[in-house]
């Protein structure tokens, strides 16, 4: 989810306070330190980001706000249309807008396969790791190892007792592929979706 302008200079004040400070800002010094002099503004402003997920506030505590956001591990590339084999780097990247699961670990896109499900060349997917296919629900977007081939990022259709698998791209250019069970593996299940945004990993709504 995007954040506009003004929402975007409160939300870098907060983050410049809490670096400096180890603390966030309350409602006056944001005001003092953006030289905001309509509190009604500001009051409005925090209420647009905490409905959007970016912060949280602890009503009844002199500093209330706080940003929300994640680390985890960023496991390597996971191509959205060829494959790859799944690198492992285990690199920490912050995801700002959500918060998830210990457990859960980041993939970086590449290619164009899930265009229409507006994942795109350069987004972060964040996965729950299962290993269990009968847990996937269908066309669950997930990511799936293909024997002598690698790895891929795919809706996947799929039920208990099934002999084959259907891996669905979104993006007519690239297959729908029918696979026998034996020849695949899960790796996981997305949970999120994240874009760079001068320098923020953001939150995208799901498509």
């Amino acid at each position: 989810m995007s954040l506009c302008c003004s929402e975007r200079l409160v939300y870098d004040c907060l983050r410049r306070w809490h670096a400096l400070n180890g603390f966030y800002p309350t409602i006056r010094e944001i005001e003092e330190d953006l030289k905001i002099s309509s509190r009604s503004l500001v009051q409005s402003l925090l209420a647009r980001l905490e409905k959007k997920g970016y912060i949280e506030k602890q009503y009844g505590k002199a500093r209330a706000i706080r940003i929300t956001s994640f680390e985890l591990p960023l496991k390597g590339v996971v191509q959205a249309g060829y494959l790859t084999e799944h690198p492992e780097r285990f690199e920490q990247v912050r995801l700002e807008g959500k918060r998830y699961k210990e457990g859960d670990y980041a993939l970086k896109i590449s290619g164009d396969s899930m265009v229409d499900a507006q994942i795109f060349d350069g987004d972060i997917v964040v996965m729950q790791l299962t290993e269990d296919a009968w847990a996937i629900s269908h066309g669950r977007i997930s990511v799936i190892w293909i024997e002598g081939e690698g790895t891929t990022l795919k809706r996947v259709y799929y039920s208990e007792g099934d002999n084959q698998v259907t891996l669905e791209p979104a993006n007519l250019a690239h297959p729908t592929r029918t696979l026998e069970r034996s020849q695949v593996g899960v790796q996981g299940v997305m949970v999120g979706h994240h874009r760079d945004d001068n320098g923020l990993w953001l939150a995208v709504a799901p498509a």
